[in-house]
């Protein structure tokens, strides 16, 4: 069975790939959460100053009230909007020449054909997959490192969306089986 799609890249889907790559990224979550940790650590000192400063007490120290404020927000910023900043930039590069262009997909038991607007087209064997990640609007197959074929689940023309998770959750079960790895 062939199962078919036809997606139009959209500026949306970038976020939404940079999203589905980072969920399983241990890195980036710990530092996130390091970030974010800090941030509010030194926010905490900054207001236990303010706190002095406002009651005149002797433990009041203007210069650290400041200091501890200003690190506070970096932090903070770094880890609540900096890190996804700097990854949208990184994943804009990538699929950033590829918004309005439709996809078209063409999935089987040996692979998925892509082609696109201009007739050109690629193959990607199964056995190339790294994993695959679902969202309520998409699914996410990782070919390579920043290589990412996105699927709408409202635009298949030949099988369903149910038909192509089963598909996937197949491949991944099998490549499981032959080389123990996990998904």
């Amino acid at each position: 069975m062939v199962i078919k799609n036809q997606t139009k890249m959209k500026k949306e889907h970038i976020q939404a790939v940079m999203r589905a790559a980072n969920f399983d990224n241990d890195r980036y979550k710990k530092f996130k959460l390091m970030y974010n940790f800090f941030g509010l650590l030194f926010g905490m000192m900054f207001v236990r100053y303010l706190i002095f400063e406002m009651l005149g007490s002797s433990e009041r120290q203007p210069v650290m009230m400041v200091l501890y404020g200003i690190v506070g927000a970096v932090f903070l910023y770094i880890g609540m909007y900096g890190m996804d900043k700097s990854n949208y930039k990184k994943y804009y590069r990538i699929y950033g020449n590829m918004i309005g262009i439709t996809f078209t997909y063409e999935a089987d038991s040996e692979g998925i054909r892509m082609t696109d607007e201009e007739g050109d087209n690629e193959f990607f064997e199964w056995e190339r997959m790294l994993k695959w990640v679902e969202d309520l609007d998409s699914f996410f197959v990782y070919m390579g490192l920043e290589e990412c074929l996105i699927l709408d689940k409202n635009s298949f023309v030949e099988g369903t969306d149910i038909n192509f998770k089963e598909l996937l959750t197949a491949v991944a079960g099998l490549k499981k089986e032959e080389n123990g790895d996990e998904y």
